[in-house]
């Protein structure tokens, strides 16, 4: 069932009475009742720990979440999507997120749901304008979460010695064996999957046009990223290109193709990608091809 938001906030409260009524709610069980916050969300607290203290500023909240699509299928989950690493600064102050808005009224180990305007999701979640074919014809996105913990920012940093330490295993495990691990690291940093043959052709150098296809996918092997059609970079140009990938082609020539993994300090980082698709400190697998090379000059 699709409901259009009505502009008139008379009607709009009118018609999303009539929404929960038909049955569109967080768990698909029993009817439920959202409250309306003024920023222009709906919201419904689904239990509470009530002997939690209340979080202090600079403090980061360890968050268990889904999203859904108005009909309840599942199309982001940080368990399978962010490796297990979904974490918020908690900022009471935010008015142009609403998940981060909601969060700042919890604690640890409460959980919650949040139903948002299709187009506000995208923009605040994942900094995009586009909505997926998935979402195109939804009034809004269901937020399932749970709040697992509430860290200090010190406590933050000791985990984040440890997801270093998650990533590193995580990339060895890839490989057949500890040996194998070892002889694939090159001296740049990444690890080679698949190595190209050599060939007698001249290396790429810097302002040469490349014309390159590449794919990134996690290391469960789920595609988050392919390539434009026909795109091209003139090499050692910075922002074009992660740093990893950079460093890859400096390694192939015309015609040849690769498959690596980069650590996160080659491609994302500790921050992870600014559309929030990718976590931090999350190795990436890319597969890639060096279509043509011309020089400049």
């Amino acid at each position: 069932m699709m409901l259009k938001f009505i502009r008139s906030n008379k009607f709009s409260f009118f018609y999303f009475l009539l929404f929960l009524l038909f049955g569109i709610s967080c768990n698909n069980k029993n009817e439920k009742r959202f409250s309306y916050n003024t920023l222009g969300y709906y919201y419904q607290l689904l239990s509470f720990n009530s002997n939690s203290t209340p979080y202090q500023p600079k403090n980061i909240a360890w968050i268990d979440a889904s999203f859904k699509t108005q009909s309840d299928s599942v199309f982001w989950d940080s368990r399978n999507n962010y490796n297990d690493n979904f974490f918020l600064e908690i900022d009471s102050s935010s008015k142009t997120n609403f998940f981060k808005n909601y969060i700042s009224k919890l604690t640890e180990s409460d959980s919650a749901c949040l139903l948002i305007k299709t187009k506000d999701f995208y923009l605040q979640q994942f900094n995009s304008t586009k909505i997926p074919f998935f979402s195109a014809n939804d009034s809004i996105v269901k937020v399932n979460f749970k709040i697992r913990k509430i860290l200090t920012d010190r406590e933050f940093k000791n985990r984040e010695v440890n997801l270093l330490r998650q990533e590193t295993e995580q990339i060895e495990a890839y490989f057949p064996s500890p040996r194998d691990f070892e002889m694939a690291k090159d001296s740049l940093g990444f690890y080679w999957v698949e190595k190209p043959d050599r060939s007698e052709l001249p290396t790429i150098i810097y302002k040469d046009i490349v014309k390159l296809s590449y794919q990134g996918s996690f290391l469960n092997g789920r595609v988050f990223e392919r390539s434009p059609d026909n795109f091209e970079i003139s090499y050692g140009t910075p922002d074009q290109l992660i740093k990893g990938l950079n460093y890859v082609i400096k390694r192939l020539k015309k015609g040849q193709n690769a498959k690596i993994i980069l650590p996160s300090r080659l491609a994302f980082g500790e921050n992870g990608s600014s559309n929030g698709t990718i976590a931090a400190y999350t190795p990436i697998i890319y597969e890639i091809t060096i279509i043509d090379v011309k020089n400049e000059n």
